[in-house]
């Protein structure tokens, strides 16, 4: 095994060198001889974290080491070790039913029969692991125990359940076609046939049934039939249940696919310009929470609406995509929380992954080119198009680094530069899917040359308070978010404080407040925010029906800030004089937000977002240090409806003045739409 993976490796390292020579040989910057997604796949790593087990009766079960690490700390140069997830075990169901998915997804692609081995080894873990009634352990101990009573590890329906039927499902349907007469193909199904039972028992036992039930939080009405009381985890089943379908089309199946993917839909929440902006919730237990590992439900519901013919499905999927995608991908690139402020870190290949291949099966299911090329932005997160500027994935060695902190003095960039199965798989999955659509490769090669996104301000940043004792307290989880900056304020009567912060150009904003509702009486739990001594804006605590939680609410309707300093001025304004206040952040939303993205052969793109609900024109400056030199530009835009549909195209052409290192245009854009802007 270990000498296959090494061929692979060296034919990648060849094909490498080989473009970054001719790259050299005709003038052209590495960069812009990047390689293709195809000729970047490499599985050497994945196939070198295959290990094996032997039992004390002869068995011998093939494991994928959960994590990796170089043997010298940081140095990629060195040796890569195994480690085990301690207290849990050297390798799990989750993980290995992802490799089994990436070889099962690579050999659609490339026909190799080693991909087929692997994904036999990986079944032979899967069915280890299985229980007679459909259930999975999730970890294996080095003894080759599996590890029965681990909180991420027991049996049910759960994470690990999904993802072992997710593989199950496309191994009945890859085999099925690869090997019709081996009987490995029925040998899959088999196994998958008690747990589709016991999903199915799930949602329809009990008196009355799970599904059609609903719970309340916070006055929001929530399917209770979710896996794991997870939208997300639940997504995973329908993708099994929608490749099973393929391959078998039972009744029953289509019947479980329209539980659980008109439950993910109905989870959808927010507006083009209110929290969390068309995004679908993750969790059940949080209405405040959005994480970018998992995002599984826009590719869920882009397959199901597929197979079944469900319409309202794929228009659930757009509306996350056309509004809360563009958001992130005109902004930063990607987030990895809104908690509900939006939070950049920690960012992982699993979050890239599920973003991206949501918006190729969109693709699929409408044959919208505009989320090919949405697909093709988000895959370039892999090829350091990302918030620390640097790649996640090795394509000489097939490593997918774990993910990107915050960077300082002991961590750098903030690169982790550990390359365990969850993000090497991640991290090839994500080069295979993007490697069938080849307008979606047209994209991935793009670095960030500008952006202009949302402005956060930390309600801790104060100095010192201007009265009172405002108490800035640590959080990293407050039981349904996370803290912007791991930080929130609390403030009583009396108390007061003021932040500063910057704007860098004359513009039209939304002020958003990020604070804590509670279940008190009107007017008991207030603020009073001043923006640049102005008229004081009364934000009322109260109104939550049963417990307290964080809300990200506009502050008020547009307000116009010149560049420069400002002031926001906080105070206590409830009547209570024993209750406190939570205030976590302030996020000052440009109406128009944009990223300037570069690649090879001088091609430059812009993606912007328009959060008015008018049609809107703004006028955007942009670099043309990497345009090709000529005496003037034409631009070509296309400006998308909130909805994804193309309502305009133009060209515009603009001079360019000798020694110019900019260019300024009117952009149009659509209500709550958003605009494409190419050239070179």
């Amino acid at each position: 095994m270990r000498i296959l993976g090494d061929l692979r490796a060296l034919r990648t390292i060849v094909r490498v060198v080989m473009a970054a020579a001719i790259a050299v040989l005709c003038g052209v910057s590495a960069r812009a001889a990047a390689p293709p997604p195809a000729e970047m796949i490499n599985l050497a790593h994945l196939d070198y974290l295959r290990d094996e087990i032997n039992l004390s009766d002869g068995t011998v079960i093939p494991i994928w080491w959960v994590y990796c690490e170089p043997t010298v700390s940081g140095d990629r140069s060195s040796k890569y070790k195994y480690v085990e997830a301690a207290s849990e075990g050297v390798s799990c169901v989750d993980d290995v039913a992802r490799a089994a998915l990436a070889y099962l997804a690579d050999y659609e692609r490339t026909g190799n029969p080693h991909d087929l081995d692997m994904a036999r080894n990986a079944f032979s873990f899967i069915e280890y692991m299985r229980t007679p009634e459909g259930h999975f352990y999730n970890f294996v101990l080095e003894s080759g125990a599996r590890n029965l009573k681990g909180s991420t590890s027991e049996k049910g329906v759960n994470w690990w359940t999904a993802r072992a039927m997710w593989a199950l499902a496309r191994g009945v349907r890859v085999f099925g076609r690869a090997e019709p007469d081996s009987g490995y193909a029925e040998h899959l199904e088999a196994l998958m046939g008690p747990s589709l039972d016991a999903v199915h028992a799930f949602l329809t036992d009990g008196d009355p049934a799970l599904f059609g039930q609903y719970k309340t939080l916070h006055g929001t009405s929530i399917p209770a039939w979710f896996v794991g009381d997870g939208a997300d985890a639940s997504g995973v089943v329908v993708m099994a249940l929608c490749e099973l379908y393929q391959a078998r089309p039972k009744p029953r199946t289509a019947e479980m696919i329209r539980m659980f993917a008109g439950g993910i839909a109905q989870f959808q929440m927010g507006t083009a310009d209110e929290f969390p902006f068309g995004a679908h919730m993750p969790w059940g237990g949080s209405i405040s929470h959005w994480h970018g590992w998992g995002y599984h439900q826009i590719r869920a519901l882009a397959m199901a609406g597929r197979a079944l013919g469900n319409r309202e499905w794929v228009q659930s999927a757009e509306r996350a995509a056309n509004s809360f995608v563009t958001h992130m991908l005109a902004s930063i690139g990607l987030f990895a929380h809104m908690g509900p402020a939006p939070l950049t870190y920690v960012q992982l290949a699993y979050g890239c992954q599920t973003v991206t291949t949501g918006l190729l099966e969109l693709y699929r299911a409408t044959g919208r080119e505009i989320y090919a090329i949405l697909a093709g932005m988000s895959g370039s997160w892999l090829l350091g198009n990302n918030v620390a500027g640097h790649p996640m994935y090795d394509a000489s060695t097939g490593r997918g680094w774990d993910g990107i902190d915050p960077p300082g003095p002991e961590r750098g960039i903030g690169v982790s530069f550990n390359s365990g199965a969850e993000s090497t798989i991640e991290a090839v999955t994500t080069l295979i899917e993007l490697a069938t659509v080849p307008k979606a490769c047209e994209y991935m090669n793009l670095a960030t040359r500008a952006r202009y996104p949302f402005r956060v301000v930390e309600a801790e940043s104060f100095d010192r308070p201007a009265s009172g004792r405002p108490r800035k307290m640590w959080a990293s989880w407050t039981g349904e978010g996370i803290p912007s900056g791991e930080f929130y304020v609390t403030a009583r009567s009396g108390d007061s404080f003021t932040l500063s912060f910057s704007i860098p150009k004359d513009d039209e904003f939304i002020p958003y407040i990020v604070y804590e509702r509670q279940a008190v009486a009107p007017g008991q739990v207030s603020l009073a925010i001043s923006i640049d001594d102005g008229e004081p804006i009364i934000v009322d605590a109260s109104g939550s029906p049963d417990t307290k939680y964080f809300v990200m609410e506009k502050l008020s309707n547009h307000v116009w800030l010149s560049a420069g300093r400002h002031s926001l001025t906080v105070k206590f304004a409830g009547a209570s004089k024993s209750l406190n206040a939570s205030l976590d952040a302030f996020v000052f939303q440009p109406i128009v937000e944009w990223r300037h993205m570069t690649g090879p052969d001088y091609q430059n793109v812009v993606l912007a977002r328009n959060f008015a609900g008018q049609a809107v024109t703004r006028e955007i400056g942009v670099d043309i240090r990497k345009s090709a030199p000529a005496a003037d530009i034409e631009f070509l835009v296309r400006c998308y409806t909130a909805e994804g549909e193309l309502a305009q195209e133009v060209r515009l052409d603009k001079a360019v003045m000798p020694g110019a290192e900019t260019v300024v245009f009117d952009l149009p854009l659509e209500p709550f739409g958003y605009s494409l802007v190419e050239w070179r």
